[in-house]
């Protein structure tokens, strides 16, 4: 009896398996770049660009745009553009394992970044800014890519009410649930690397 059952239900089970990849096979009609914009454009905001297909990137020359020591650097945010096609002798970026720097001819990378201070520089001049984290890109051609969640000027920030702010995330280190002890690492991951930041500056 047990064996008939488990047999009808198996069976049950089968058919709703084949039964809903029927459906999906039916509702997934291949769409090209074209397709995609216009389903976009549809339901995106009128404000929000169009998000680039890797299709787009196929025809990227791969001839070297470095010119001696100096190569370009694309540093941008979702919503600013800190540097497009600027070029720089040296940058110096807040890395995972620690801070790194580039220079022209670099060896193509993808590499995570942290909290921290990223340094362009073009001789004794150097442009320095605080990000959330991102990820850095060096490209066969010699291009840097810089993308971060969120990039300011050290002099942007009060440093008391960083200080502040680290002062509250350590106090609750270990409290509400793992959400909320996740938030609370990365509030303090941030604003230490801020705060060490702004000491260093003065």
């Amino acid at each position: 009896m047990l064996r008939n059952a488990a047999r009808r239900l198996l069976a049950v089970g089968q058919r709703s398996v084949s039964t809903s990849a029927m459906c999906l096979e039916e509702v997934a009609i291949p769409a090209g770049p074209k397709e995609f914009a216009e389903a976009w454009a549809k339901k995106a905001p009128s404000t929000l660009a169009v998000p680039e297909l890797p299709s787009n990137f196929t025809n990227v020359s791969t001839e070297s745009q470095t010119q001696g020591d100096l190569f370009p650097v694309n540093f941008y945010t979702p919503h600013s553009v800190l540097a497009d096609g600027a070029k720089r002798d040296g940058v110096t970026l807040p890395g995972i394992d620690g801070y790194f720097g580039i220079k022209a001819n670099h060896v193509p990378i993808i590499a995570q970044l942290r909290p921290g201070v990223v340094e362009l520089s073009n001789g004794a001049d150097t442009e320095k800014f605080f990000i959330s984290g991102g990820f850095a890109f060096v490209h066969p051609n010699g291009v840097a890519d810089i993308c971060a969640l969120e990039a300011g000027t050290l002099d942007q920030f009060d440093a008391a009410q960083v200080k502040s702010a680290l002062t509250a995330a350590s106090s609750a280190q270990g409290q509400g649930d793992e959400y909320d002890q996740a938030a609370n690492r990365a509030a303090l991951e941030l604003y230490g690397a801020l705060d060490s930041a702004l000491e260093n500056k003065a």
